[in-house]
């Protein structure tokens, strides 16, 4: 008992172990309190940095991208507002079970979902840009909630989508955009730093799932959204085109089609079609569908080329009255046969409008020996063989003129009918554009400008050339003449049928069942200027332009004419300038005694324009510098205004003393010319 403690001394004992473990409890808290303190109140690195990984993020903002429309603002690509599923691989639950069905709700690969959801990061997509049944279906499988709220681990990201609401209309123009909604084709990729807009990178705070929760605010302001496009393209137009190609390519069998409308005073595009057609909003579309062949493909153009031709051999002094002899159907050079399309055509002596009436691929040959290759190889330089069109569209095609130095007579006889040179269908369009507009080269736009182009086209042959060239085009669509179905009642038009034999990859020589048909040409004498081409690749059957590519001319050409009102020839009642000029020289009058006709039929046109041009208005019409009129007499003035639509007003005999518009004056087609003559 001795050696036991009392009670008193055990209440003491007690009181002092309390003390001592009090003591250390304070002293341990006021140490951690004191490193809370300093952790709080000093700046540490390596804690701030541990801090910003687990709690803050750099999150992107992404702009709105701008819209694409047509020239009169009709929506072609729009963004629409779109889910996407992501998930913390870190915070997934129950995850054979989310596994199982992520992959059946949204039709992904078990092994894709898997591999996802077992990266060792904090955000992974799921998919991206779900549609209504995939949301209906994460509903259903309970993935996410009546209330809207998902499993643990995962949550929705509100993202913007590129939607074509016209689905295949303009396709191969407007191109395509990427997951991210960068443009990787045709517009979306050309114009994608216009509408791409600008991003932002803000500080995001990540609640404990990882996800974004607040940013900053003001940092976010500065997103930029992207600015809209507007194509030089008619949606109206365009719709019927397409109809038009897609019938005839299902009617003729052939493998693909394009067809160009453009305007020819300014180079606008109305309508720029393709086929085979895709739909942009699908995915998993080949390549080989999606391509814009009108300016990424090149081909032969056959007979087409004839008129560059003859442009050339009446710009180096020749007429369409010259004649060369076609050798009854046969013509060798170099010893290799030349001969015509068809077995039956057998012309002996023909001049240059006939050789275009009748497609002779002889007497193009012939006329191409005679002119030269120097001076052929010019004109071709000339009209941009070789080069790009400048329209700016990626992937655009130069096409190919064999060098000068590769350039033997057989060469020189092949590429006079439209054989041994690449060509794109812009390349051609634009050609036949210069017979159109008075001998200017014109560049091919797709982006509308309101504003009006002050930027004067190159100049690649006369207006009279020009006149006469369309002159002979004139001659295909009539009655025996190779374009006959390319006719459209109550309008004069001019055009030539190409046939062209498709070159076998395999071999290197002309295929003899494949063959790409064309026709290119306008209506004469109407406004707008507009050209028209069209082609079919590899028809099946009866392959020869007259019988394809020429109705399909006309069948676009009567879209065309609808689309923008244009009067037949009936309802404009033009009076013709000269005997034997074609519809393309002619003035309106508002007067009928202004001038006899008698002193019309008289004149003799000039080789070059006295109007300077001046640019063109955004409805395409062109512009030109009034020159001075005054102390001419009537038909002096006619002789300076021919082949232009202007409504001429004249009053009194004599000679001109004042005129309207005054001299330096902006005069566009279609506007008024006042003249007042008095006796001298």
């Amino acid at each position: 008992m001795g050696g036991r403690l009392r009670p008193t001394e055990l209440g003491i004992e007690f009181r002092r172990r309390m003390t001592v473990l009090m003591v250390g409890c304070l002293l341990v808290a006021g140490a951690i309190a004191s490193r809370a303190a300093y952790i709080q109140f000093w700046n540490n690195p390596r804690l701030e940095q541990m801090s910003r990984k687990q709690f803050q993020s750099k999150v992107l903002i992404r702009p709105r991208r701008g819209v694409i429309a047509d020239r009169s603002g009709e929506p072609l690509a729009v963004n629409l507002e779109a889910n996407s599923l992501a998930a913390n691989p870190l915070k997934i639950e129950n995850r054979r079970t989310l596994i199982r069905l992520l992959s059946k709700a949204m039709d992904l690969p078990v092994a894709m979902v898997t591999k996802r959801l077992n990266e060792k990061k904090e955000f992974v997509w799921i998919k991206r840009h779900l549609s209504e049944a995939e949301m209906g279906k994460l509903k259903r499988f309970k993935i996410v909630d009546a209330d809207g709220d998902l499993l643990s681990g995962l949550w929705m990201v509100r993202e913007s989508e590129r939607i074509y609401p016209h689905g295949e209309l303009a396709a191969h123009t407007l191109g395509a955009v990427n997951i991210d909604s960068e443009g990787v084709e045709g517009v979306e990729l050309w114009q994608n730093e216009k509408m791409r807009g600008k991003f932002v990178s803000v500080e995001a705070i990540k609640d404990a799932l990882g996800r974004p929760s607040l940013i900053d605010a003001v940092a976010a302001k500065h997103v930029e959204d992207g600015e809209p496009v507007q194509l030089t393209l008619d949606a109206s137009l365009q719709y019927a085109v397409e109809q038009s190609l897609r019938d005839s390519v299902l009617k003729t069998g052939s493998k693909a089609g394009g067809v160009v409308v453009m305007n020819a005073a300014n180079g606008e595009i109305l309508a720029m079609a393709n086929q085979p057609a895709f739909n942009p909003n699908m995915s998993g579309i080949p390549l080989d569908r999606r391509r814009n062949r009108i300016l990424t493909d090149g081909y032969e153009p056959g007979s087409t080329l004839k008129a560059v031709l003859i442009a050339s051999a009446m710009s180096n002094g020749w007429k369409l009255t010259d004649q060369v002899n076609a050798e009854h159907g046969s013509f060798m050079v170099q010893g290799k046969k030349i001969s015509e399309a068809e077995v039956k055509e057998k012309f002996d002596w023909i001049n240059l409008r006939k050789i275009i009436k009748h497609s002779s691929n002889i007497g193009a040959a012939k006329v191409a020996l005679k002119l030269g290759a120097d001076k052929y190889l010019k004109t071709l330089k000339d009209y941009g063989f070789g080069s790009k069109t400048g329209s700016g569209f990626p992937g655009e095609i130069s096409g190919r003129v064999p060098a000068r130095k590769e350039w033997q007579p057989l060469t020189l006889a092949n590429i006079g009918f439209g054989q041994g040179v690449l060509v794109t269908p812009m390349q051609m369009t634009r050609a036949y554009a210069s017979f159109l507009n008075g001998g200017f080269l014109v560049t091919p736009k797709l982006i509308k400008d309101d504003a009006i182009s002050t930027e004067t086209p190159k100049r690649v042959i006369s207006e009279k050339v020009a006149a006469d060239v369309v002159n002979a085009l004139l001659a295909v669509t009539e009655d025996d003449g190779t374009g006959l179905k390319a006719r459209l009642d109550g309008y004069d038009v001019a055009g030539k049928t190409g046939t062209a034999q498709v070159v076998e990859s395999t071999t290197g020589t002309y295929s003899r069942s494949r063959h790409i048909a064309s026709f290119i040409g306008f209506a004469v004498g109407v406004e707008p200027k507009l050209v028209i081409f069209t082609s079919l690749d590899e028809p099946k059957g009866v392959y020869f332009a007259a019988e394809t590519a020429a109705p399909l001319f006309h069948d676009v050409l009567n879209a065309v004419v609808n689309r923008f009102s244009i009067p037949p020839r009936s309802e404009t009642a033009p009076v013709k300038l000269a005997k034997g000029k074609s519809p393309h020289d002619r003035i309106q009058f508002s007067q009928a005694k202004a001038i006899a006709l008698s002193a019309v039929n008289q004149l003799t046109l000039p080789d070059e324009p006295a109007l300077q041009w001046q640019g063109a208005t955004p409805k395409g019409q062109m512009i030109w510098k009034m020159p001075s009129l005054k102390g001419m007499t009537a038909r002096e003035a006619i002789h300076v205004l021919h082949g232009h639509s202007f409504r001429l007003e004249v009053r009194g005999d004599g000679v001109i003393q004042n005129q309207f518009p005054e001299e330096g004056k902006a005069l566009a087609e279609g506007d008024v010319v006042r003249l007042a003559l008095v006796d001298p």
